[in-house]
């Protein structure tokens, strides 16, 4: 939600506000509350932490309910809510995106988990600012029908908004710490064998031969003595 000061000054500030531009808002809003609702959907297939699973439960029964608001808000003001603005498109593929990098075969239970998390921090991140901006609205608005459509369904989705996204990121924070901590235990108990290993190596090598070279064969006495013999007599005989 808005701080204190920020809602104070709005109600002070007066705003002529777009209708076309401002259902092409609504649009968009729409189309990212439906990619949570997939997203957290996914999020529930890898995500184990037990106090995790009971809170996007939670999280997905009233990121349904936010839909029905906004369907409703859109009827109203006299739009066609299964109509998608360009930016609901946009809005659509990103959460397409998002959901597309979920259930990686290549990380580990814990790091799913943890990229589930991530990709519902994002959500709902762009989730509460939408929402905060249509409470923005609704105070500076000089328009009273379109005041009295967005104020009281931006007050109590606002709320929950704030839940979704804080409950969220200060969770993950924290089994992500977990994580850190359980990797150094065991970045320290490899290290452990490495040492180890390192100390058998030197008396391994101690023991091979420090020279390769054949010993010198000695040659018998007297062969040369023979030959120089076999020498003298040849030329005697000339």
């Amino acid at each position: 939600m808005a701080e204190f000061t920020e809602i104070v000054k709005d109600y002070f500030t007066n705003a002529q506000v777009s209708k076309s531009a401002l259902m092409d808002l609504l649009s968009e809003f729409l189309a990212v509350e439906e990619g949570g609702q997939q997203l957290y959907e996914k999020a529930l297939e890898l995500v184990f932490d037990s106090e995790v699973k009971t809170k996007f439960r939670e999280f997905l029964k009233q990121t349904m309910t936010h839909q029905k608001v906004l369907t409703e808000i859109i009827t109203r003001l006299g739009g066609n809510p299964r109509s998608q603005s360009r930016t609901a498109k946009i809005a659509t593929m990103k959460a397409q995106s998002l959901l597309r990098t979920m259930g990686d075969r290549g990380l580990s239970r814990d790091q799913n988990q943890l990229n589930a998390m991530e990709n519902i921090v994002l959500a709902e991140t762009k989730d509460h600012a939408d929402w905060e901006l249509l409470g923005k609205i609704a105070r500076q608005t000089t328009d009273a029908r379109l005041r009295d459509v967005l104020a009281p369904a931006a007050k109590n989705v606002e709320q929950e908004e704030d839940e979704h996204l804080n409950w969220t990121r200060k969770k993950l924070g924290e089994l992500q710490m977990a994580a850190l901590s359980q990797n150094r235990k065991l970045d320290a108990s490899g290290n452990g064998h490495d040492s180890e290993r390192q100390t058998v190596r030197p008396a391994v090598e101690s023991k091979r031969p420090r020279s390769t070279s054949k010993p010198r064969v000695k040659r018998k006495s007297g062969t040369t003595n023979h030959k120089a013999r076999n020498g003298r007599g040849s030329r005697s005989s000339h």
